[in-house]
């Protein structure tokens, strides 16, 4: 619709910038401006500009960088996937650049938390020259933990609340928000809930005949803890945790190797940074189930959102171990300045055993898959 508006304006001659938090981004509308204006317009991919033959032109830059939009004038300026943006972009740049022409601006994108989007967003309501929507993707609402259909005058009519519910049962409540019911979301808190009635688990001194165990493990010496945490992949039930720091390595080493021996482990996920690299290749090569996990903020997110739908779904049971209890309790998360989220524990703190019990419960998938192919 925006880009319709955009192109529309352009006819009449105008002048309008596009731009997008990365050059990816701004592609999208340079693409979706091709395909619907065809060869009456006259596109320049050195100067990303779209000439039409009234004399109105569309600009396309990146925003990843403000000061590439400086230096034009805007009868119009549309910012794509604005939570993404930097907030200079809009207030040292591109708003002084409409001042001369009283040009509009057009914000779209998904929430990132309560950042210069949401201020904006809010402040709308107040203001006799602007207008703000909130558009789900498809119309719910979520009620007591379901999702509820709510029908929406703005939603995607081609798709269904089926495939919408079908996403809302694997993913975290706080996501499913922000991405698909296009909310704002607290840049920081408590990430975990439900951490004390899922605390109910006891440990197991062995294995039960029949079952498949898989493991966590996040490595540490001095300052931080290894952990190593076992859950049950057929009941989703933490069945033992073993948390020690100040001891040699290959202590450490043989005390996960007794754990595999007790258990049976059938995959063991091991966090392969620093000094874990060393490590899982040894117990690789003696025969043991391990799979190297990289830490990175995407993949550590991918872990947490899982740890996090389990609670919410109730779909897992924890030992009730006051150091985890207390460390899943007091886990939290921060907005960056990029828009993602990190995760962590509360400076002075530790977050091993949540790390570790997260990588546990990733194991599961592993074996999901592997008993569906078996």
């Amino acid at each position: 619709m925006v880009m319709s508006i955009a192109v529309e304006e352009a006819v009449k001659g105008k002048r309008i910038l596009w731009g997008a938090p990365t050059f990816d981004q701004v592609r999208v509308g340079w693409d979706e401006t091709r395909h619907a204006a065809g060869d009456v317009v006259k596109f320049t991919q050195q100067r990303m500009t779209a000439e039409f033959p009234t004399g109105g032109i569309i600009i396309y830059r990146s925003l990843d960088d403000p000061d590439n939009a400086r230096g034009h004038t805007a009868d119009g300026v549309v910012i794509d996937e604005v939570g993404d943006v930097k907030e200079a972009a809009w207030y040292e740049v591109l708003r002084p650049m409409l001042i001369d022409n009283g040009g509009w601006a057009w914000f779209i994108g998904t929430p990132r938390g309560r950042n210069w989007f949401w201020r904006e967003h809010v402040q709308a309501g107040d203001r006799e020259d602007s207008i703000a929507w909130q558009v789900p993707t498809v119309g719910c609402e979520i009620l007591d933990g379901e999702l509820v259909r709510k029908p929406h005058p703005l939603e995607n009519p081609f798709i269904s609340f089926k495939e919408l519910a079908a996403a809302f049962d694997t993913t975290a409540e706080r996501v499913f928000r922000q991405e698909y019911l296009a909310e704002f979301i607290e840049d920081t808190g408590g990430v975990f809930r439900g951490v004390k009635a899922a605390a109910t688990a006891v440990p197991l001194s062995q294995a039960i005949e029949g079952h498949r165990y898989v493991m966590g493990v996040d490595w540490g010496k001095y300052n931080d803890f290894t952990v190593l945490s076992v859950i049950d992949a057929d009941s989703r039930v933490q069945v033992y945790q073993d948390r020690f720091n100040r001891i040699d390595y290959t202590v450490q080493v043989g005390r996960l190797r007794a754990l595999h021996e007790r258990f049976k482990l059938s995959t063991i996920l091991a966090e392969r940074n620093s000094m874990g690299e060393p490590l899982v290749e040894q117990l690789q090569r003696e025969g043991l189930p391990v799979e190297p996990f990289t830490t990175t903020n995407a993949s550590k997110m991918e872990i947490i959102d899982n740890l996090t739908l389990a609670f919410e779904r109730k779909n897992l049971s924890v030992l009730d171990d006051p150091t985890l209890v207390g460390e899943l309790q007091a886990y939290e998360m921060t907005r960056l300045p990029s828009g993602m989220l990190r995760y962590s524990a509360p400076q002075g703190m530790h977050d091993d055993t949540v790390i570790a019990l997260a990588l546990a419960l990733w194991a599961c998938k592993s074996e999901e898959i592997r008993f569906i192919k078996v």
